[in-house]
């Protein structure tokens, strides 16, 4: 049988089911009834529907990763797997979980001098202001307003600012 190369409704939602089951796409491609991986990559490009539904399949092989990883310490604790080689898969998979799904199993990022109800400020190289939610903002002004307080009393040594 040849492998598919015309885009087809049901070959995409298989694709994007195993991806969203923890499946890579190289894994699946590798199946004969299955499009090549460049095809597939072609797909995405031409279509927006496919294409949406791939990112949120990504998106939701976050979960999948998680819950390898749950998998992979019960089968180390057996004596199944090596410690050392479940930790390698544990830690990538740890990574791409928390890529696929930051707010769920990303790395949480503290400020410091921030307080418990200051929100996460988006990190860049670069922070454009002009492109901060009101949210961000508000946190900021808060940090600031702190932190030039805390001058304040530093410079003064009485621990109030100068005025």
């Amino acid at each position: 049988m040849a492998r598919p190369s015309s885009f087809n409704d049901a070959t995409a939602e298989e694709i994007c089911i195993r991806i969203m089951c923890g499946d890579s796409l190289a894994e699946i491609c590798r199946d004969e009834e299955m499009p090549a991986y460049r095809t597939v990559m072609r797909w995405l490009k031409d279509d927006e529907t496919f294409r949406r539904n791939y990112a949120s399949a990504r998106e939701d092989q976050g979960h999948a990763d998680a819950d390898a990883i749950a998998d992979i310490a019960k089968r180390i604790i057996k004596g199944e797997i090596d410690p050392a080689a479940g930790r390698a898969a544990i830690d990538a998979l740890k990574w791409t979980a928390g890529k696929r799904q930051p707010k769920a199993y990303g790395d949480k990022v503290a400020l410091v001098g921030g307080g418990k109800d200051d929100a996460p400020i988006r990190q860049s190289h670069s922070f454009d202001l002009t492109t901060a939610s009101d949210e961000e903002l508000e946190v900021i002004e808060r940090f600031i307003t702190r932190r030039a307080a805390d001058a304040g009393r530093d410079q003064s040594g009485a621990g109030e600012t100068e005025g």
